[in-house]
């Protein structure tokens, strides 16, 4: 699955994702995107490019983070066995996503008036 748009069908069939990109130095990918359809979120370490999402993860125990391929695998292992824990973590990264879900409006709300007087110029 690589065309946009399309990763929401796969969140809304699994239970868990795995956000990619993020084993490896790429940064990762959005990982408020499953948390928003209901998947417990698994992720890497390589998360530059959400820190301050995957921070708040962190804080509400709203993801897991595994170091490399051995880890993703007991991760994936634990979470497809355990419903409760799959549960309560999909709920905790939903309920973050929850409150991030007004983040591009706010972010166009300081763009948009820089634009505007940009353009009266």
């Amino acid at each position: 699955a690589d065309t946009l748009g399309e990763l929401g069908l796969f969140y809304r069939l699994a239970a868990v994702a795995f956000v990619g990109k993020s084993l490896v130095p790429l940064g990762g990918q959005n990982p408020l995107e499953p948390a928003r359809l209901g998947c417990a979120v698994v992720h890497g370490p390589h998360m530059t490019n959400f820190p301050e999402i995957v921070q708040q993860l962190a804080e509400n125990r709203a993801a897991l983070e595994v170091s490399g391929a051995t880890d993703l695998a007991a991760a994936l292992r634990r979470l497809t066995g355990d419903e409760a824990a799959r549960r309560r973590l999909a709920d905790a990264a939903a309920s973050v996503a929850g409150r991030n879900r007004f983040v591009l409006d706010a972010a166009l709300g300081e763009i948009l008036p820089l634009l505007d007087r940009e353009a009266r110029a």
